[in-house]
């Protein structure tokens, strides 16, 4: 069984606190695609490492080729990689996700790491993150760790 994290990026590998604080100390204006929060980074590269999971990027920034490349670049830096993304069919994110099972079907162990809520029947799976305060956190990864290693009895 494939375990997957799909991955938004604003909100979990960078965050409001994660750009004020780059304003305060670099006088880096953020939320450029340029920058990611190497903390969070690190935490899903943990994440990877310990359930050999797959990225699947259902952020916005798949459909913007210089910040998909930027989004590639720094996780190829930390050692991890893009294995695909979601379509845009529109609507709540979910959409998206559902879209991307019917495309590739199999048995799969996922989570949803994303700030944002709009996940339709993918809710149980969904890890929300702070877009205001720390995007992804240790606690939130080691749930993510939990879920995809979780034993799944079978019937």
């Amino acid at each position: 069984m494939d375990k997957l994290i799909f991955l938004d990026v604003d909100g979990v590998l960078n965050s409001m606190s994660f750009a004020k604080r780059m304003k305060k100390e670099e006088g880096v204006s953020v939320f450029r695609e340029d920058i990611l929060d190497r903390k969070c980074l690190l935490l899903l590269k943990d994440i990877v490492d310990k359930t050999s999971a797959k990225i699947i990027v259902s952020s916005a920034w798949r459909r913007i080729q210089p910040s998909y490349q930027h989004l590639k670049d720094w996780l190829t830096e930390y050692g991890m990689e893009v294995t695909g993304e979601t379509p845009h069919v529109g609507g709540e994110r979910g959409n998206d996700i559902t879209a991307w099972f019917n495309r590739n079907p199999g048995k799969y162990r996922y989570v949803i790491l994303d700030d944002d809520s709009d996940m339709t029947v993918h809710m149980d799976h969904l890890v929300k993150t702070n877009f205001y305060d720390r995007g992804l956190t240790r606690q939130l990864a080691d749930r993510c760790i939990e879920i995809l290693n979780r034993e799944v009895d079978v019937a």
